[in-house]
């Protein structure tokens, strides 16, 4: 499965956790206007979903299954022993099975901040 078809299955993930959970962009933010923006951006109008934004989405909702969230395995709630299992399961995945799944997305995640970040070193060089 190529990056845009699993960004875009994340992406359906996320629109059924926010039916079933209830949250909105400005509840995950927390009052924080840019994160906010950025949420918005991102889970309503089609913008490239971070790293940043999944682990906030986790961070803010213990319970919810980051191998379903990633990879649409197993069940989208989990209880807090499930939880601790999963986040060690799920790094031992990645250590060792390159090439899964999960570990592609979040590496062109992290490509992707990568980018972002020479895009602004170039600007800040070009201003000064």
């Amino acid at each position: 499965m190529d990056y845009q078809a699993s960004e875009t299955a994340v992406r359906e993930r996320i629109k059924q956790l926010q039916n079933q959970l209830g949250f909105t962009e400005n509840r995950l933010a927390d009052g924080d206007a840019p994160t906010q923006k950025r949420l918005n951006r991102q889970l309503s109008h089609g913008a490239t979903i971070t790293l940043d934004t999944l682990l906030l989405i986790l961070k803010t909702y213990p319970n919810v299954s980051s191998e379903w969230l990633l990879k649409g395995c197993g069940n989208m709630l989990i209880n807090n022993a499930t939880a601790h299992n999963e986040i060690c399961d799920c790094i031992n995945n990645c250590e060792n099975n390159s090439g899964t799944l999960t570990e592609s997305f979040v590496r062109e995640l992290l490509m992707e901040k990568d980018k972002q970040i020479e895009s602004l070193l170039s600007i800040l060089k070009n201003s000064k």
